[in-house]
């Protein structure tokens, strides 16, 4: 363990499995290690963002665990499993010790083992193996190690968007969970056992929770993207316990997962976490509540999108957590249409569902394409990217026209003439028209078409 003399006394830092006679933990072997040598707090210059310097020190063991390959980024993901390294991969994965290598198998993903206890210079040895490498997936099985190492390799698998994998009835817990967590792509299973628990220090023989340990890797995991009630879930339990991250805890708290049962992989796509959900809810509540007038939908439709993402919400996480998660996107909403107004805000949030795949409501431009004559308007029914901008500027010009002041009303119209000859000018240049449309909008970005039109 790391050991840092505080006026002669020795006092020990650690983030790790540990069982004692008191409170055994089934999946652990006894831990029982002494203090090494003093070597310092810092980390490898090599090491960037999302690590700070740190004193932590975590040990765990393995199990071992079979490795399949994962050879999409970013396309259909396929597991294909290789018997012919079955036995290779066991006698590798099995090792007490810390060892991080590459694994050779077919394909077009390189394959890295971290396995065992991770020690000093792990970090550095890692940084060096996987030089050159643009795409990779580390495979873990490990009871965990130095916690500053974890965090050094963390910063580099998230920086180089490396996936993360856990196999099927594989272990990884404490800083080796860090690691994990930090995959661009993050693999596991039913049966993977990932755990957590908080820093902790050794001092005299007793196990006493780490305040400046677990501030680092709230920090980290802050940088990551998580949520405070997921770093709440990474450091809650106490040196003797753990917490046990299943997937659908993972996804109850934020967290998505590519989903492994057999050959076949449950993507994050096709089994979102709750924050999707909730972002969906309050993007469908805005819809309904300022944008029907914009984009001339009936709110019907938003309302029912609204209610099925609430349903699925729930059923994941609980009422009450429920709640906790879209309270502050309902909130940063309500900012976003104070400081942008309706209008963009409306364009923004239709855009955002619309390209994430999920209905708006919204199935053509303001007109019957059926009877489009021009370029014009044969090209803004080939766009769906034009679709809500034609209906909300469509919007517009019916509040114009229907405002009190003739004489503003006069003059409005005579304008939004005079842009339509010059939008008319881009013929069926989709780039032209949407560029256009957005011109145009921020000079009427002012305008709400579900308040009074008095003047």
């Amino acid at each position: 363990m790391y050991s840092v003399n505080c006026g002669g006394s020795s006092t020990t830092t650690s983030y790790s499995a540990i069982s004692d006679n008191s409170s055994h933990i089934p999946t652990q072997r006894d831990h029982a290690t002494g203090p090494s040598n003093n070597q310092g707090s810092s980390i490898s210059p090599r090491s960037k963002t999302l690590v700070s310097t740190g004193i932590v020190r975590e040990t765990l063991l393995g199990k071992t665990a079979l490795v399949q390959n994962e050879p999409g980024y970013g396309g259909r993901i396929m597991w294909r499993i290789f018997a012919g390294t079955m036995a290779v991969l066991a006698s590798v994965l099995s090792a007490a010790a810390a060892e991080i290598e590459l694994i050779d198998l077919p394909g077009e993903v390189d394959v890295v083992s971290i396995k065992g206890e991770i020690t000093e210079g792990d970090g550095d040895r890692f940084y060096d193996l996987i030089q050159g490498r643009q795409r990779i997936s580390v495979l873990l099985q490990s009871p965990g190690g130095l916690v500053k190492e974890a965090l050094q390799i963390g910063a580099q698998v998230r920086l180089q968007n490396y996936a993360t994998m856990v196999m099927p009835d594989g272990e990884c817990f404490s800083a080796c969970g860090l690691i994990w967590v930090a995959g661009a792509r993050r693999y596991m299973s039913a049966s993977s056992s990932l755990g957590f628990h908080a820093a902790y220090r050794q001092e005299n023989g007793e196990y006493k929770e780490s305040g400046v340990a677990n501030a680092e890797i709230g920090s980290y995991l802050t940088h990551l993207g998580l949520r405070i009630e997921a770093i709440r879930f990474f450091t809650i339990a106490g040196p003797n316990d753990f917490l046990l991250l299943t997937p659908a805890r993972a996804r109850a708290l934020g967290i998505d997962v590519f989903e492994q049962a057999g050959t076949s992989v449950t993507t994050p796509s096709q089994s979102p976490t709750v924050d999707i959900y909730a972002d969906r809810f309050v993007s469908y509540g805005v819809l309904r509540s300022r944008c029907a007038g914009f984009f001339q939908v009936e709110e019907r439709a938003f309302e029912l999108e609204a209610k099925d993402a609430a349903q699925k919400g729930q059923q994941i996480a609980g009422n009450d957590a429920w709640i906790d998660v879209w309270s502050p996107m309902l909130e940063e909403a309500k900012t976003e249409l104070n400081a942008k107004g309706p209008l963009m805000v409306c364009l923004e949030t239709e855009a955002h569902l619309r390209e994430n795949g999920l209905r708006t409501g919204i199935d053509g431009p303001s007109f019957d394409c059926r009877k489009a004559t021009t370029q014009t308007e044969q090209a803004l029914c080939d766009d769906p990217r034009l679709w809500a901008k034609d209906r909300a500027m469509n919007a517009i010009y019916l509040f114009i026209r229907s405002y009190n002041d003739a004489k503003v009303r006069k003059a409005l119209l005579a304008n939004q003439r005079a842009w339509l000859k010059e939008r008319n000018s881009c013929g069926a240049d989709p780039t032209c028209l949407r560029q256009s449309y957005d011109d145009r909008f921020q000079l009427m970005k002012a305008i709400d078409v579900g308040t009074s039109n008095g003047g």
